[in-house]
């Protein structure tokens, strides 16, 4: 008598439908993750430039590099690993900025909204803050 060990086709294709079930949750999640990942990034460079905005502030007495002007005493935040994603802008007077973070086209943020932040502290925009 032959003992056959094994899998039989059966078996298999059991084990390939279980795992190709996992994957087709586990996929869709981890895409979301990565992409509100970004987000936080997105949004915590924003802070950041907020926060250095404020410190030239309180240094200089204005946002501008020179009274009257309209040059923000702080670069735009740049070198981070969501510029890849996200477009940082600034504006600014004396007394006022705006920082953006507009999504790129073609990305995966591309449907994120963009991010606003000002002197005041109001967030807002077409995107997700958190509360």
């Amino acid at each position: 008598m032959i003992n056959h060990r094994g899998f039989s086709l059966i078996e298999l294709m059991i084990a390939v439908a279980i795992i190709g079930i996992l994957s087709a949750i586990a996929l869709p999640n981890y895409q979301e993750y990565i992409k509100k990942t970004r987000r936080v990034d997105a949004q915590q460079t924003i802070v950041s430039q907020a926060q250095a905005f404020e410190r030239y502030y309180t240094t200089n007495g204005r946002y501008t590099t020179a009274s009257g002007g309209t040059t923000c005493g702080v670069a735009n935040p740049s070198g981070t690993p969501s510029n890849t994603y996200y477009t940082f802008t600034a504006a600014c007077t004396d007394t006022t900025f705006t920082l953006t973070a507009t999504p790129i086209t073609g990305k995966s943020q591309a449907s994120d909204g963009t991010l606003i932040l000002d002197n005041t502290g109001a967030r807002t925009g077409t995107g997700t803050w958190p509360t």
